[in-house]
């Protein structure tokens, strides 16, 4: 697929949409930071050091990995939010409501699966780890779009990026220039920068879609 195009047209498409493309991704970052500070770790000062570290990093783990799972299903229905928009030009907040209610519990076990299987590949060397990323890319995306079920999501993206892994890996690859620019632009550039990435990545995948299809 044409990068250039795609990147080109996502550009065209957030002209004079950034407030409605950015507003939910706030929304959503704002909940992360929350569930955050209230459910974070906490150390159990009436433990012996070692068994205090233990304690931590498990309550870390688990604690990082449910708000991973909250934020990823809310993200989730952000992301139909932005593939609606990408295929009508229109925006409709009822798409972020709806998909959660009711894709929640096969996202739920998509994330986890995926999370599972790349943080397994991960282990074992980066470039399986990397591999694995880029084949379950689209999880999300057919659970929502598709009505694939979570656990037939890792097969039906994996099959889904066949062919396409390397072209996808360099399409991300093509906007570091941008962002090596944020620390000099004092972080102000990712107002229109995530919104490009975002709407750039869900053209790719409505387009590898229907390539497929």
């Amino acid at each position: 697929m044409n990068r250039s195009e795609i990147k080109e047209l996502a550009k065209q498409k957030i002209k004079g949409n950034l407030w409605n493309i950015l507003w939910p991704m706030l929304i959503i970052e704002v909940i992360n930071s929350i569930l955050s500070s209230f459910f974070g770790p906490s150390i159990d000062l009436t433990q012996i050091k070692e068994m205090g570290e233990m304690h931590m990093s498990w309550g870390s783990s688990l604690g990082s990995l449910a708000i991973s799972i909250i934020t990823g299903v809310l993200t989730a229905g952000y992301m139909m939010y932005i593939l609606k928009f990408v295929r009508t030009g229109k925006f409709d907040t009822d798409d972020i409501i709806k998909t959660i209610k009711a894709k929640w519990v096969d996202l739920l076990i998509a994330i986890v699966l995926s999370v599972i299987i790349i943080g397994v590949c991960s282990m074992l060397l980066v470039i399986p780890g990397i591999i694995a990323a880029l084949g379950l890319t689209m999880v999300i995306f057919l659970v929502i779009d598709k009505d694939v079920k979570g656990q037939d999501s890792l097969k039906a993206s994996w099959e889904l990026m066949k062919g396409h892994k390397w072209e996808y890996f360099v399409f991300q690859l093509s906007f570091i220039g941008w962002y090596l620019l944020i620390p000099f632009t004092l972080c102000l550039i990712l107002i229109w920068l995530v919104p490009y990435v975002t709407v750039a990545q869900t053209i790719y995948y409505d387009r590898l879609v229907t390539k497929k299809n």
